[in-house]
């Protein structure tokens, strides 16, 4: 059984550091064995908003997987956003945006959804190319027959009943089938800023709500607490209650052969 510490959307530039003080105090209490962090670490992407979200990080258990969100490429500056969109990501947190962590029990995957561009007029919007489907089943498949096998993601591959009208992740449909083949356990994202659980194309898919910004959408401020093996997978949803995080949802899932099923236990306790 592994402990993952699951934080999303920190929007430093709109966050609230006494938040990321006892988010951090939390997730080291936590002992996990993985931190994964799926996007939007910034408001605007300004350098000065990536060295905040840097010193946060080096507060952190090792390991930390991050991988960027649509907040994270310059909004404001098209020249920045078209020539140079992760330069300041690089300087300041880290030279990869699709970072692999393989130990023995688990691997973990990160996939960058986040574009500088696309064909609509909602550049927030994520995509999924055949590259990166391909580039994950490699990596999957080098992994321990019976090691969890983890994807972090900015944008959603699964929307709650609530959020119905706005967009999965591009090619969500056909990245499923790809992510199922290559036996992907569990798939992590956020963007919504509401946090949530489920089965997509039979495996475990956990969103979390933002974790330290005031741009609240419905629900507290919150991360998840995932216990997981190959065969059961726990999510806690932490929500901040004023005075610490406290479980506010929790979601088990089982998987008998092949495919993960579900059962949802509401009810909270510290």
């Amino acid at each position: 059984m592994i402990r993952i510490a699951h934080i999303s959307d920190l929007h430093f530039g709109a966050h609230l550091p006494r938040l990321a003080d006892a988010l951090s105090e939390e997730i080291l209490r936590m002992q996990p064995a993985l931190v994964a962090l799926s996007g939007d670490l910034t408001q605007r992407a300004r350098p000065r908003e990536f060295a905040a979200a840097a010193e946060f990080l080096r507060r952190l258990p090792e390991p930390v997987l991050v991988v960027p969100g649509n907040h994270d490429l310059p909004g404001w500056h098209p020249l920045r956003r078209f020539l140079h969109p992760w330069r300041d990501w690089r300087r300041h947190l880290s030279s990869e945006l699709e970072p692999c962590i393989a130990e023995q029990d688990f691997i973990a995957i990160g996939v960058k959804t986040a574009r500088r561009w696309g064909l609509h007029l909602d550049w927030s919007r994520g995509r999924i190319n055949p590259d990166q489907l391909a580039r994950i089943a490699r990596l999957a498949s080098g992994a321990d027959p019976n090691a969890l096998r983890i994807l972090i993601a900015h944008h959603p591959f699964l929307l709650s009943a609530a959020m119905r009208r706005r967009g999965l992740v591009g090619r969500a449909n056909r990245a499923l089938s790809g992510l199922r083949s290559a036996r992907i356990d569990l798939i992590l994202g956020g963007h919504l800023h509401q946090g949530y659980a489920g089965i997509a194309g039979g495996m475990v898919v956990a969103q979390a709500g933002t974790a330290i910004s005031s741009r609240h959408k419905g629900e507290p401020n919150a991360f998840n607490r995932i216990e997981a093996s190959p065969h059961r997978i726990q999510i806690d949803a932490m929500h901040w209650d004023g005075v610490g995080f406290a479980v506010a949802r929790r979601s088990l899932f089982r998987r008998p052969v092949l495919d993960w099923t579900a059962t949802q236990i509401d009810g909270g306790t510290r």
